[in-house]
């Protein structure tokens, strides 16, 4: 059985990621954000509203894919 995952620990993760150079660049980060951003395009209520708009700034920090 998968473990529940804590939203505030993959934030945190997230967070950490966007701030090192080599994620800003990786296709991976990037797609991965995309996926949320997509997912959480449909409205929702003021948490998703909130996410959306972290997604959204992180999305403007990533650089030019080097790979994927």
């Amino acid at each position: 059985m998968p473990e529940k995952q804590n939203p505030g620990k993959v934030l945190s993760e997230l967070e950490k990621g966007i701030a090192l150079s080599k994620c800003r660049t990786c296709g991976c980060m990037k797609g991965a954000l995309e996926q949320m951003r997509d997912s959480l395009a449909a409205g929702g209520d003021q948490d998703a509203r909130d996410l959306r708009g972290k997604v959204d700034i992180w999305l403007g920090k990533t650089q030019e894919s080097l790979y994927t």
